[in-house]
């Protein structure tokens, strides 16, 4: 019972830190994300009905909205990525490029830290962007020990990943949930992403806007399912490990 307790007053402490540091995002197992660039949206809604497009608090809209905190409020410029969003384009061997270059290989995250893979529209690449996998290859949480089956069909992009330096980088790997929702722009659907910097996430079928990430599910009622990240409308979801989706990798830098 006393354990039982203690768990209880842990549980309730993590969801406090979470409310409480809204820079983090919380998922289930304990997982954190890094600071969260924001969500891409510049408009409020308006009451009763309708929208506030230059997102000002005047007249109905008297309470702040998401479009009146965080980075977008003093970063809104589209620079470097939409709204408060900011990126780097970097060529294959990790330089950064200017917003203009028409062809890039990997974007960093000004605010996370993290670099991401970009995708490519060379059939028999392995960035190619319509390239499919079941769940569950290298990087992948819980590995050789986690239950419920682990496929190995991402391998060849992990290991190719890091076998050609890509970036400059040789620690690639399959996002997190949490680190994967940095990256939704809700002010954007199909796809749900900067496309500026995220070109060919769009697909030519509607169900590859799907792409898993390295976190099962970790309700044991669930073993045979994985979160991924639905990039029509910019939401996670769980689907079954057997399901062929996309992967983009993401590493921590060096």
């Amino acid at each position: 019972m006393k354990v039982r307790f203690l768990l209880v007053l842990l549980l309730l402490a993590t969801c406090n830190y979470a409310t409480a540091n809204s820079e983090f995002i919380y998922r289930s197992g304990f997982e954190f994300a890094l600071k969260l660039n924001d969500t891409g949206i510049t408009w409020a809604a308006e009451f009763p009905s309708g929208n506030n497009l230059n997102c000002s608090i005047t007249g109905t809209n008297t309470s702040p909205q998401d479009c009146n905190d965080g980075r977008d409020v003093l970063f809104n410029d589209d620079s470097d990525g939409h709204a408060g969003f900011s990126y780097t384009k970097l060529d294959f061997s990790g330089n950064p490029l200017p917003a203009s270059a028409i062809s890039w290989n990997c974007v960093k995250d000004n605010v996370t830290g993290l670099i991401w893979e970009v995708k490519l529209v060379n059939v028999g690449n392995i960035h190619y962007y319509e390239n499919t996998y079941k769940w569950g290859g290298l990087t992948a949480i819980g590995l050789g020990t986690g239950p419920g089956t682990y496929y190995s069909d991402w391998n060849d992009l992990v290991n190719g990943s890091n076998n050609e330096s890509l970036c400059g980088l040789n620690n690639w790997r399959v996002p997190t949930v949490s680190e994967f929702s940095t990256l939704i722009n809700k002010d954007a659907n199909s796809p749900a992403i900067d496309a500026d910097y995220f070109p060919y996430t769009a697909s030519i079928s509607p169900n590859l806007l799907f792409f898993w990430t390295s976190s099962p599910i970790a309700n044991p009622g669930n073993q045979g399912y994985a979160w991924s990240i639905n990039f029509i409308t910019g939401t996670n979801s769980f689907r079954d490990r057997t399901v062929t989706q996309r992967v983009r990798l993401v590493s921590s830098g060096q």
